[in-house]
């Protein structure tokens, strides 16, 4: 697995450092905007970023193909699948702290680094990247470009759809679900406490991830290449 791993970083160098340079341009904007930002949206602006800069490097291979290739070598495809979550985790976690420093200590920034730093804003940082890693990553296995593609369209319909309905049935349907989920959310923190709320939360995100991990697998190996 460490070996598919640093083939992946020597072969998408190049593509990584110029993602790199171009989503530190936008978090630097963010974070120097005349107007206080608040550090949980930056913090979610930066996961969003970070979490599709591992599906780079399989939108490249599909784009060359050079999937077959490696395929080919005498590696399964479960480890090449589990090699890619464990780099993008990775990478997501370097990002994540990376964009919070760059925010924390440029020049006319508005985010303080005790902000950025601090627990919460961790935690929706981590949160939000770790989220659409596990929506993410098993489609781009399994179609690759096609894949990001699908997800970004699927999503866009699920909410023009959702949209719609509710403007034609004029409910409050879509505000009564966020407001339920936010009071859940908040009930389950009063009562487990920041210990106990966070633990529960690293244990959902760690199950999603873990639950999108073997989805993966199963694409990968039906996947022709």
């Amino acid at each position: 697995m460490l070996r598919v791993i640093r083939k992946d970083l020597i072969m998408n160098r190049a593509v990584l450092l110029i993602n790199a340079v171009i989503f530190g341009a936008c978090l630097i904007f963010v974070a120097t905007l005349e107007e206080d930002t608040p550090p949980k949206l930056y913090a979610g602006f930066a996961s969003l970023m970070m979490a599709f800069l591992p599906a780079t490097m399989v939108t490249r291979e599909d784009k060359f193909n050079a999937m077959a290739l490696g395929c080919s070598l005498p590696v399964r495809r479960k480890t090449v699948v589990r090699a890619r979550f464990a780099l993008s985790v990775g990478m997501a976690l370097v990002g994540i702290l990376g964009s919070f420093l760059l925010g924390a200590f440029i020049p006319h920034s508005s985010l303080r680094a005790s902000d950025l730093f601090s627990w919460d804003t961790f935690l929706t940082g981590m949160s939000a990247v770790t989220i659409i890693l596990a929506l993410l990553l098993p489609f781009t296995l399994r179609f690759g470009m096609k894949g990001i593609l699908t997800f970004l369209v699927a999503t866009q319909v699920l909410g023009v759809v959702l949209l719609t309905l509710t403007r034609v049935t004029a409910s409050n349907a879509d505000k009564a679900v966020v407001e339920r989920i936010i009071g859940a959310v908040l009930r389950l923190h009063e009562v487990a406490g920041p210990v106990g709320f966070h633990l529960l939360l690293a244990g959902f995100l760690l199950g999603l991830l873990t639950a999108s991990y073997h989805v993966s697998v199963r694409a990968f190996e039906m996947r022709e290449l």
